[in-house]
């Protein structure tokens, strides 16, 4: 079996651009995946263009070699190109599977649990009274996890700029003066959170790298009394020393990695324990063969792994399998509110489906979804997401 071609759609999906790609074999097997990003839709599909052209030919169940090559014959790394080899990457695990009859877990070793945790989101919102709202639209929905941005940064936020002003600026750095109000407003939407939703709904915060070390150290003192499961990227994602700083001085769990590319990337922030939870995405680490690696690694620094996610239906299908083989994993991202729902399914047959806050792990043979080339082509692009957007 030989791969005969790969082939690429881009479609508009609500508020970025998704990539879809198709690997061909000359048996008649083929295997699909999908990627996202928020931006830089053009580029990533130059990449995966220019990547695909290596596998013409090649033996498709060579996914090690393909991973190794494709990211090393690159000479320069960084997770724009290891976007394009996750595209790549997944598609070919998804062929193999096909190919086999088998679902992937199955050639990452088989289940060790029978249903993935997955949690929503729920916006900041303008007033803790409005956020304590969108928690209990979350939870009449099943979910028991939820995760929000910082509440005084984050609104409501597309993919190019704040729908809704936030009331700090987007552009303000993270060494720049926070007013003094800050501290006590977020402790003010928490506690409206905990008081709608209980203590036993897990709470997660994602902060998008805006602070500095003591800032980040002022946040988790003040959520402390809240029960984060974990803060996410409370500092500038770059620096694992400043990660680490603050991870060993909060008693709330610290969380990153969604834009490491593949395990050397994430090696020296594992290494440091600068983290307490794992976040690679599946879609931009290098795929199942990379994430898989990230997981070993974490397993061996006792971390938990909680998957970023927030992309469509065989994005998450390609997360979910791993996630299922994982002894280490915790939880995963999911972005199945009733905007994305549509897409999902407009643009796949089978997508997957999470009930209760819980996605049943699937045997079907591969990934398990499959594309609707037709209905993916009937909707191109939107451009305009591409501009340079928010933190």
């Amino acid at each position: 079996m030989k791969i005969t071609a790969v082939r690429q759609w881009v479609a508009e999906f609500g508020y970025y651009n998704a990539h879809y790609v198709r690997i061909e074999t000359d048996s008649g097997v083929v295997g699909e995946s999908e990627v996202g990003m928020r931006r830089r839709s053009r580029t990533v599909a130059a990449l995966i263009e220019e990547l695909g052209e290596y596998l013409i030919g090649k033996d498709p169940t060579a996914i090690e070699q393909h991973s190794e090559r494709l990211y090393r014959d690159s000479f320069l790394g960084g997770t724009l190109l290891t976007i394009g080899i996750s595209a790549l990457d997944n598609a070919l695990w998804d062929l193999n599977g096909r190919d086999l009859g088998v679902p992937v877990h199955r050639l990452l070793g088989g289940k060790f649990r029978d249903t993935v945790p997955v949690y929503t989101h729920a916006r900041a919102t303008e007033t803790p009274e409005l956020f304590a709202q969108e928690i209990r639209d979350r939870l009449d929905k099943g979910f028991t996890a939820i995760k929000t941005t910082l509440p005084g940064f984050y609104t409501k936020v597309s993919s190019v700029h704040h729908d809704v002003p936030a009331a700090i600026p987007a552009r303000l750095t993270e060494t720049e003066a926070l007013p003094n109000w800050v501290w006590p407003m977020i402790a003010e939407y928490f506690e409206a959170a905990r008081e709608e939703a209980g203590p036993d709904v897990k709470f997660m915060l994602d902060c998008h790298g805006r602070l500095n070390v003591a800032n980040a150290l002022r946040l988790a003192d003040t959520l402390e009394p809240f029960n984060l499961t974990f803060i996410e990227e409370p500092v500038p994602y770059e620096r694992a020393d400043w990660m680490r700083e603050v991870a060993s001085r909060s008693t709330t769990p610290i969380a990153s990695g969604e834009r490491w590319a593949n395990h050397y990337g994430a090696a020296p922030f594992l290494e440091q324990r600068a983290v307490s939870v794992a976040q690679p995405d599946v879609a931009w680490c290098g795929g199942i063969t990379a994430a898989k690696k990230i997981s070993a690694l974490a397993e061996t620094q006792g971390i938990s792994m909680a998957f970023h996610n927030p992309f469509g239906p065989l994005a998450s299908a390609a997360t979910w399998q791993l996630a299922a083989t994982l002894p280490n994993f915790m939880i995963s991202e999911s972005m199945i509110t009733p905007e994305q729902s549509v897409y999902w399914d407009r643009y796949t047959e089978n997508p997957p489906e999470v009930r209760n806050g819980e996605w049943r792990v699937s045997d079907a043979p591969g990934l398990g979804t499959r594309l609707r080339i037709e209905e993916i082509e009937k909707h191109p692009p939107r451009y305009e997401y591409d501009r340079n957007g928010t933190r």
